[in-house]
């Protein structure tokens, strides 16, 4: 089956893309105050933000989900995917490197880090994105073949390990990897492809899965100020203060269910609504098919702490709290789209190169026809 596109979902796309880089704004930036300390004004609305934007990596794989148990299983997209990893992992690698005058400081690590992106965990999501990918074909058989109840019953028992166990538990669990997995992305991949298909019962209405994602972001940001008064009054829960700061955390995952409803338009409403945006439709689509490539830049291993001090978030977060929004607001808007361009850039050179071959091989045939 040909996948269809569909405006709401990219521009969602894009909005959580713009979350994950203000998460590394204020993960790497250092304008989340340590939990064990005291906070100001800013680091309250640090850790609120954070917890609005955590949603945004479950986003990402739950539209993979979505589309994904739609479409045939493409071995030149793996192909492309891991190109795309490997050249912005030796590419940007080499600039830094020469820029910075760090050649010296080389070693082997370091190169099979650069050239093994994947197999060597440089950008985690790509690893467990590129695992899942390998095993789509057996979700989506198995999702096609499988009774409603019986799918709706492994995601249930899936999600109860992966999420729920971890999330009333207070104890760390031997293969809790806190959603950094393809176990996790297993989970949520079948939970778009439930929802493409079935819906679900409870948020028939998309403003019901606003209201859910709402309040699991600010249960998330309570639940951290509990444990935190917990551990100041009696010093308690010292490794789980920011437990609910977990992509598989229930409330994450709900949230992130809650917001995906939100934007699930369908049927006539989405194609008027398709209709409206008229003009700029084309430029949304390049935007959010350049989304990946912003997160590979963004977060490369020489850039991912990089930027943010070059534009002084630790500092600003320190200062007024309008200029601290502001300022985060701006960056994150720049990082952005620096990147899309770069990406986008790279996505028209490569077409080229693709299509140069193409006709490359074609004349080839037609000479051996001939």
């Amino acid at each position: 089956m040909k996948k269809v596109r569909q405006l709401n979902f990219e521009i969602l796309r894009i909005i959580a893309m713009l979350m994950i880089v203000c998460l590394h704004y204020l993960g790497k930036g250092g304008a989340l105050v340590p939990v064990t300390e005291e906070f100001g004004l800013n680091g309250y609305i640090a850790w609120l933000i954070e917890a609005f934007c955590l949603v945004s990596v479950n986003i990402y794989v739950l539209i993979s989900g979505y589309f994904g148990s739609g479409s045939t299983f493409s071995l030149r997209k793996i192909g492309r995917i891991w190109l795309q990893v490997l050249f912005y992992s030796v590419v940007i690698g080499i600039i830094m490197l020469t820029v910075m005058g760090m050649w010296k400081c080389m070693d082997i690590y370091t190169i099979f880090g650069y050239v093994f992106p994947v197999v060597t965990e440089h950008y985690w999501f790509a690893t467990a994105y590129l695992l899942l990918y390998v095993l789509m074909p057996f979700l989506n058989a198995g999702f096609e073949m499988l009774e409603q109840k019986i799918v709706k019953r492994i995601i249930i028992l899936l999600v109860v390990f992966s999420s729920v166990a971890k999330s009333l538990l207070p104890m760390d669990l031997p293969l809790d990897k806190a959603g950094y997995d393809v176990l996790w992305f297993i989970c949520l991949y079948l939970t778009g492809a439930y929802i493409r298909e079935y819906r679900i019962g409870l948020l028939k209405r998309r403003l019901h899965g606003l209201i859910l994602y709402v309040a699991c972001s600010v249960l998330t940001f309570a639940g951290m100020l509990v444990l935190r008064a917990l551990y100041f009054e009696k010093g308690m829960f010292y490794d789980m203060l920011t437990y609910t700061y977990s992509y598989n955390h229930i409330l994450c995952f709900m949230g992130a269910v809650g917001l995906f409803i939100a934007c699930d338009r369908r049927g006539a409403r989405a194609e008027n609504w398709d209709a409206k945006v008229g003009v700029g439709k084309r430029m949304i689509y390049r935007i959010a098919g350049a989304t990946f490539g912003v997160y590979l830049i963004h977060e490369h291993v020489n850039l991912r702490y990089w930027w943010p001090g070059i534009a002084e978030c630790e500092v600003y977060a320190q200062g007024s709290t309008v200029g601290f929004l502001l300022h985060m607001a701006i960056t994150v808007l720049v990082v952005f789209t620096v990147c899309a361009v770069i990406e986008i850039v790279r996505q028209m050179v490569f077409r080229q190169i693709e299509l140069l071959w193409i006709t490359k091989e074609r004349n080839k045939d037609a000479n051996k026809e001939k």
